[in-house]
């Protein structure tokens, strides 16, 4: 098993081509809504998940429960089975949405969504706000399209154990999953058609996503992945975010999520006493702004060592750094071009990669956006082209076309 690497990158905030031959029919889901009569927890017991796991493979449906919903549709808080980056069967979080309506022939076309940075605390979860599936990018035009919606909080975020911040093997079977469980639940009636999108750390979670679902997902027909600021180069952001105070609280995040993940990688050798103890106390307490707020005084000295200069932590940065496997479907990256959490020589940076791996690239940029107004701007850009992929619009690419 690869293991996925390290939480890093500071610089984020915010907020399968396996088009492939053993693709399952459309409308066949992989697992099965889980039994109606089953009591489902509320607040933290929903997250902690049952005693025993129910039998079945990553993706299969734990529980649910009704939440607020779009117009014109219906949606619900999920519990689904994954696997963590040591392999271990753990539950995963996140929203369910699903139009009104009959279902088409062959079950609904799906969209799974993978959110940017919130934080590592349980509290910093995505589903547990009120407004979880109402405030899901261009949720409403993917409701007037047809189209299930799912997001995954990811590994840690609401259920047992750390945040893995920015480890890219355990988002992308956290998003991947999501799939599964979504096919499985009966009332969504979803296809073999899926479209990933996310944005920042989700932009990450997108890559990654893609790069694994040929062999972790083989059965999904993926037909397109939207990466948003992807964190698309960990060993040159890490030492950015390590020495720019305003940016020290993701370092610091990243760090205890990568530990969390890799019990190798010792982060009191690179903190100081009282920056690891200030870590300790905050990071399963406060999201991301209060991480960022609690580190932001330039005065402080947080890391006394470059992470770049002690091992394990290279290794680990580039293990989760994107572009190191091809993806064999059509990819959107979107770049703000005055982004300073992921400037776009980052993006750039792994475009490169990408493309001399052969993965067909388109990349739309945003004069003068920095990261933030870049995901409200791009948001309906992503949509477009979701639906001319899964319309089976000729793609052009970028790749082929560059100097």
């Amino acid at each position: 098993m690869k293991r996925s690497s390290l939480v890093l990158a500071s610089t984020l905030i915010l907020v399968v081509v396996s088009c492939s031959s053993s693709r399952t029919s459309a409308g066949t889901p992989d697992t099965t809504t889980p039994d109606t009569t089953t009591t489902v927890p509320s607040g933290a017991g929903f997250y902690a998940g049952p005693g025993a796991l129910p039998e079945g493979p990553p993706g299969t449906m734990v529980w649910s429960t009704p939440i607020d919903a779009p117009a014109g549709a219906k949606a619900w808080k999920i519990l689904y089975k994954s696997k963590s980056v040591a392999d271990k069967d753990i539950v995963v979080s996140g929203v369910l949405v699903v139009p009104d309506g009959p279902a088409p022939t062959g079950g609904r076309r799906l969209v799974t969504w993978a959110h940017g940075t919130t934080g590592v605390a349980d509290a910093c979860a995505p589903s547990m706000a009120t407004d979880a599936a109402t405030e899901l990018p261009a949720i409403d035009r993917f409701v007037k399209d047809g189209y299930v919606v799912v997001a995954s909080d990811y590994e840690g975020l609401g259920t047992p154990g750390l945040h893995p911040y920015l480890v890219g093997e355990s988002e992308g079977r956290g998003v991947l999953d999501a799939v599964r469980a979504a096919r499985g639940f009966t009332e969504a009636h979803a296809g073999g058609d899926v479209a990933i999108y996310g944005y920042s750390q989700g932009g990450h979670a997108a890559l990654f996503a893609g790069q694994m679902a040929a062999t972790y997902a083989p059965e999904l027909h993926i037909v397109g992945d939207v990466a948003g600021a992807p964190v698309g180069d960990l060993k040159a952001l890490m030492p950015v975010a390590t020495n720019i105070a305003k940016f020290r609280g993701f370092a610091v995040m990243g760090g205890f999520g990568f530990s969390a993940a890799y019990p190798e990688a010792d982060l009191k050798v690179l903190l100081t006493p009282e920056a690891y103890e200030l870590g300790r106390q905050q990071v399963e307490k406060v999201c991301v702004q209060g991480m960022l707020t609690a580190f932001e005084d330039p005065a402080m000295t947080v890391y006394t060592k470059n992470p770049l200069d002690v091992a394990p932590w290279p290794d680990l940065l580039t293990e989760n750094t994107p572009g190191s496997a091809g993806i064999g479907f059509p990819v959107l990256a979107l770049q703000g071009l005055a982004d300073q959490l992921v400037p776009p020589a980052v993006t750039e940076s792994w475009r490169k990669r990408a493309c001399a791996l052969g993965t067909p690239i388109e990349l739309k940029t945003y004069p003068g956006l920095d990261h933030g107004p870049t995901a409200a701007a791009s948001a309906p850009d992503a949509a477009t082209w979701i639906e001319d992929r899964f319309a089976g619009t000729a793609f052009v690419d970028g790749c082929a076309l560059s100097p």
